[in-house]
């Protein structure tokens, strides 16, 4: 390892661990400042709106017209008018995003830009600021496998373009938070109950409780999913061998698609310190015959779970200057068995399973001690405990069934500042470092400049560099003699450019632009290198550029468009 990595290592594990310990043995009554409630956007005026406070884009509160990126927001109000059932459904009614799911996994795409299979690697995603990609293979989990129930969605905070100058890794494309329910916003007890067509039913049970003075607020959630199977025809899937090796005649699926979705959630809040904790397992029969399986085969059958831990304590250190910290264990599970046949085998089931856990803590400032100046600073860390993923076929005996360990950590330093220059004016400039036990390190800058022209319009002038570095499953994953193992992968970069337009026509009615340039290097793609042997191996640079736009109407109604 070199030297400027090695000081990063040895600083952060340090200071970092020392200043999460002190910092939540504190004082629990510390005054916070919380973020207003935005229940429904509709019921808002045109000077309200302006204000609508954010707070994903910069790590602290600030307006969306402020924000150095065209920030997007969805409320619990929007997700009850829609129903929307997935946080992939909610995303994908935003300008330049789409939605899609291969009926075991939702995904997203941007700005005309998706990998198949991708698993949302290029987006990060946050639940009340927590990063939720895992350590395996940096998903971000979009459909029925997110990990809390969307009835216990406050909004959601969509900040597009390139995050990894205070985020880091797979913050891409975007990031996203959840943002849960408060104990204010929730009845005492509720119960619902959903039917759909499709098959799907679900109940739930949810509550809160105020304390009394500075006594704490509890918010809890259960719910449960079932979708019962049903029969699919595939069009594609004339002729794709089945359970018994025949062909299918018809393309038709049978009593498939079924899933079992069953989450729960806890909060606990008391002055500055947040913590909470969530369970989550889902049980699938996709009826799409992933990973080239046998078609209509009911043996196809993915369990994946998760489980962690979170908490968070803010403190006003000064009038000037804010202390944030942050500390969590997360886990997952997965199962996935897959059937095949082959001529000389008949029919088998292959079994890929993974086990994943690991700490993640984070340290920021706030200064405001300089005159019309914000400054964060920060640090932040990730370290695995388990990174395991293993293959298997169970009732044959083949010599490629193998188990694999790899562990890492990372530390980030990152430091920004949000200079108001003058009165319309201001200029956010943010760095980060990222250094890897692996000896290998990423340096993310982000500039923006942003004039509120007037009281309804907003430019904004956007620039930044963003990284993904390649997860466990990309490079070391290896299957003789199909999968191939590639310790030579280079973190994916983008390198984007954005010019952004606002204007609020009234209190109902908003229109937007964006036109962007983006160069996606080293982008990361399983390809075939020949006789069937799949390796991911990093290809030449992508570029795009385009322009969005959209207009709003918030109305009862909520007639939108985008394009």
């Amino acid at each position: 390892m070199n030297s400027n990595n090695s000081c990063i290592f040895r600083l952060t594990s340090l200071l970092l661990p020392t200043l999460l310990v002190a910092g939540m043995s504190c004082s629990l009554a510390a005054n916070v400042t919380t973020t207003p409630s935005q229940a429904d956007l509709t019921e808002l005026s045109l000077e309200d709106l302006m204000k609508v406070v954010v707070v994903s884009a910069s790590k602290f509160p600030q307006s969306s017209s402020q924000a150095p990126s065209a920030v997007q927001v969805l409320t619990a109000a929007d997700i009850r008018l829609y129903g929307w059932t997935t946080l992939a459904e909610a995303l994908g009614s935003l300008p330049g995003l789409y939605a899609s799911s291969d009926r075991a996994y939702g995904f997203l795409g941007a700005r005309g830009f998706k990998v198949p299979g991708d698993y949302n690697m290029r987006f990060l995603l946050l639940l009340d600021g927590q990063p939720l990609n895992d350590n395996l293979y940096g998903q971000a989990t979009l459909g029925y496998e997110f990990q809390v129930d969307m009835s216990l969605v406050e909004r959601i905070e969509y900040v597009p373009g390139p995050g990894s100058s205070i985020y880091g890794s797979n913050a891409m494309f975007g990031v996203i938070n959840v943002i849960t329910r408060s104990a204010a916003s929730l009845p005492g007890i509720s119960v619902g109950l959903r039917v759909q067509r499709d098959g799907l039913r679900e109940v739930k049970l949810s509550g809160a409780h105020r304390g009394a003075g500075n006594g704490p607020d509890l918010v809890y959630s259960l719910s449960r999913s079932n979708k019962s199977g049903r029969d699919l025809r595939y069009p594609d899937g004339i002729g794709q061998l089945t359970a018994d090796g025949s062909p299918s005649p018809g393309g038709w699926t049978h009593n498939l698609d079924q899933m079992m979705v069953t989450r729960a959630y806890g909060g606990l809040k008391q002055g500055g310190l947040s913590l909470s904790a969530w369970a989550a397992r889902r049980d699938v029969q996709p009826s799409s015959a992933l990973f080239g399986s046998n078609l209509d085969d009911a043996r196809l059958h993915l369990i994946d779970s998760s489980y962690g831990f979170a908490g968070a304590y803010q403190r006003a250190i000064s009038e000037t200057l804010d202390l944030n910290l942050r500390l969590a264990y997360q886990k997952l599970t997965y199962q996935g068995n897959t059937p095949y046949f082959d001529a000389n085998f008949g029919s088998f089931v292959s079994r890929d399973e993974a086990l994943g856990s690991w700490l993640s803590g984070e340290a920021r400032f706030l200064y405001a001690g300089i005159r019309d100046h914000k400054l964060i600073a920060g640090l932040d860390f990730q370290s695995d405990i388990h990174a395991t993923l293993k293959y298997s076929i169970p009732a044959v005996s083949l010599s490629d069934a193998f188990t694999l360990n790899a562990t890492q950590r990372r530390y980030g330093v990152y430091l920004q500042d949000e200079w108001h220059f003058a009165d319309d004016w201001r200029l956010n400039v943010g760095l980060r470092s990222d250094s890897y036990s692996t000896d290998r390190s990423n340096f993310s800058p982000r500039l923006g400049l942003i004039w509120n022209a007037t009281d309804k319009a907003t430019l904004k002038l956007l620039a930044g560099r963003a990284y993904r570095t390649p997860n466990m499953y990309e490079s070391e994953y290896s299957r003789q003699p199909n999968f191939l193992p590639n310790p030579n992968l280079q973190p994916e970069t983008i390198r984007t450019v954005e010019a952004v337009a606002e204007y609020r026509l009234d209190a109902s009615q908003e229109i937007g632009a964006s036109v962007f340039d983006y160069q996606l290097i080293d982008l990361i793609r399983q390809i075939d290198t020949g006789n069937l042997r799949l390796q991911f191996q990093n290809q030449a640079p992508v570029c795009a550029n385009g322009l969005e736009a959209y207009y709003k109407l918030r109305s009862k109604k909520r007639l939108e468009s985008d394009g």
